[in-house]
């Protein structure tokens, strides 16, 4: 297994696209998914409503209010029920969606009122030989104002830059590089609408893309992406946290466990929002030398089980993909859940090997 270590030139971010989700991808009839359409099946385009019929993505959180878990009351003022006086629930609270080669799962967690975290991911070119899978996860800085407002617009634009880019033919380091740029601009935009920029909605986030032959990382902040080896194979985290213990660990100077039982351990140095230092997004790039998972974390999870191999035998235990993140959100969770808690795996290498023919099997 080899790796390297390399910050891409960002480019100019863009004017945020219009958000497309929930395209179910490469159509498979004569219909386009989004709009209903004619298209043929080698279509990349809809040519009547623009959608990309090379890309599924996950479905956004419902935007319908859901009934009061508590007396099943639907009608709420300042966020409670009106019959019950329950904290009114959101759809964010727990959201579980798989696309087949990536799975994610984000969950409110056991102590705080609401779920701060956000992820988005999309899966380019299936059915076509060359999948390429994208993995966005933010997690909102709970000192700042609605944080839930930083990261849901975070993972929705960087998702976007790197969806585009990509079917562009630009390299995941690039695209990752101006995908967290054009997020930067987009969450810090929001402190318009605050009278106090200092305290507007921030985030961390961290992008992952799994290609055949390469894993492209891309971060800022505190959230992770581990790579977790098959078959016993070598597992390890790619990224580095931007924290006062992060430094520390990356130094050399304390082990993790120790790092972190520090009382200032987990303070950020770099996030997305306003006044965050002006430095490139960091980049790192693996050459996986087997198969494996590329697993995207938020410090929900991995402040209960941040060892790789932990991960990859906790991940090991379960066939199918969502299942594998879900355990993995319940150990969050057994342990306390004193966080919100989000989960993303994605199958590397992400094109399963062709089924040999009948000629070669008798051959």
């Amino acid at each position: 297994m080899t790796d390297s270590d390399e910050s891409a030139p960002a480019g100019d971010p863009a004017e945020a696209p219009t958000i497309e989700l929930d395209l179910p991808g490469l159509a498979s009839g004569l219909a386009c998914p989004s709009c209903g359409a004619e298209v043929l099946p080698g279509d990349g385009y809809c040519e009547e409503c623009g959608a990309d019929l090379m890309v599924r993505r996950a479905a956004p959180p419902d935007a319908a209010q859901a009934p009061c878990p508590d007396c099943a009351g639907t009608a709420f003022t300042d966020g409670y029920c009106d019959n019950c006086g329950r904290l009114a629930p959101s759809s964010r609270d727990r959201i579980e969606r798989d696309l087949g080669t990536v799975a994610g799962v984000t969950d409110r967690g056991l102590r705080h009122s609401r779920n701060e975290d956000a992820m988005a991911f999309a899966v380019i070119g299936a059915d076509s030989g060359r999948t390429a899978s994208v993995i966005v996860v933010c997690d909102g800085v709970s000192t700042s104002a609605e944080p839930q407002l930083a990261s849901q617009i975070g993972v929705d634009t960087s998702l976007e830059h790197v969806v585009h880019a990509l079917r562009r033919g630009e390299s995941a380091a690039a695209a990752v590089t101006a995908a967290i740029d054009a997020a930067q601009v987009a969450v810090s935009a929001l402190a318009d609408d605050y009278p106090d920029r200092s305290t507007a909605p921030s985030c961390t986030i961290v992008t992952a893309v799994v290609e055949p032959g390469l894993v492209t990382v891309g971060w800022v902040g505190d959230s992770r992406v581990y790579w977790l080896a098959a078959d016993g194979g070598s597992s390890r985290r790619l990224t580095e946290d931007d924290t006062w213990a992060g430094q520390l660990i990356a130094g050399g100077a304390v082990e993790e466990a120790e790092a972190y039982k520090a009382p200032h351990a987990h303070a950020i140095l770099r996030w997305l929002g306003p006044d965050a230092p002006p430095e490139p997004a960091h980049v790192h790039e693996l050459l996986p030398d087997g198969p494996g998972l590329v697993l995207a974390c938020s410090d929900g999870l991995w402040n209960y089980v941040w060892d790789a191999d932990e991960l990859a035998r906790l991940a090991a235990g379960h066939h199918e993909l969502l299942a594998k993140a879900a355990a993995l959100t319940t150990v969050a969770l057994d342990g306390g859940g004193q966080d919100n808690i989000t989960a993303v795996l994605a199958v590397y290498p992400p094109d399963p090997p062709a089924e040999p023919s009948e000629s070669e099997l008798e051959s």
